[in-house]
This record gives structure tokens, C-alpha cells and sequence, in this order.
């Protein structure tokens, strides 16, 4: 079945713990990586908005194991890991994820608030359409 959408929306909110984002990333990246060396390039989106209550720092220490996990698949799936968030410890979270790229090959692009996501939109469609 050839797909011609850019991808698939799912959601994490309502603060969940580290071990509840573990369990959830995993099952994402697993459906993300479905089919990886078939030669297309993908691109994941991590956050998005601003959180109001939720704890960024705690809830990407559980993606970032999925993602650590999944580390060998997603390199083969030509993944590229966009983060963008806000909110509560939204800093130490970001600079988790950079921290994460830096020592686990994975491409990854990490933006704050500041930026927009019709803009980290933009990037993902540029990575998989390159």
C-alpha cells in the first residue's frame, strides 16, 4: 500500500510519568520504523506545544530511552527527530534530547518555544522529500 500522507498523529498530554512515556514511545517508534532500509527517509516529531502543567524534563527522560532503545532501527529507517517544546523544566528536557544526539548518532534537531510548528512541519517534509 503506497501512502501519500506525511505521517500519523498520536498523543501524549495529561503528565504522564517517565515510565508511562516509555511504554507509549516505544509503541510509536515501533510503527514508525515499520519497513526501515526500504530507502525513504522519515522524520518524527517529539512535543509540540507548550506545556501548561506537564513536566517536559520528566517526560522526555522516557522517550529518550524509547528512543535510545530504538537507536539502531530508526539510523536504518533514515529517521530524523524533531523536538520542539515549552513548559514547565522545558530547557533541561531540550538540552536531554540534544544530549541524546550527540552521544547516540541519531539525527536530531531540537527547538524551544520560540519556534513554530508549521515550521518543524516544514523541516520534516524538507528531510523526507530531500
Amino acid at each position: 500500500m503506497k501512502r501519500k500522507q506525511l505521517g500519523n498523529y498520536a498523543e501524549y498530554s495529561g503528565a504522564p510519568n517517565e515510565a508511562e512515556t516509555y511504554e507509549y514511545a516505544k509503541k510509536v517508534l515501533s510503527v514508525a520504523t515499520a519497513g526501515a532500509g526500504d530507502g525513504k527517509k522519515r522524520a518524527l516529531v517529539v512535543g509540540g506545544g507548550i506545556a501548561n502543567f506537564t513536566d517536559v524534563a520528566a517526560t522526555f527522560k522516557g522517550i529518550i530511552r524509547a528512543l535510545e532503545g530504538a537507536a539502531e532501527s530508526l539510523q536504518k529507517a533514515q529517521m530524523k527527530v524533531l523536538v520542539r517544546r515549552g513548559g514547565p523544566n522545558y530547557k533541561a528536557g531540550l538540552e536531554a534530547m540534544r544530549q541524546l544526539g550527540k552521544r547516540s548518532g541519531l539525527d536530531v534537531e531540537v527547538y524551544g518555544p520560540e519556534a513554530t510548528m508549521t515550521g518543524i512541519c516544514a523541516r520534516a517534509i524538507e528531510w523526507v522529500k530531500a
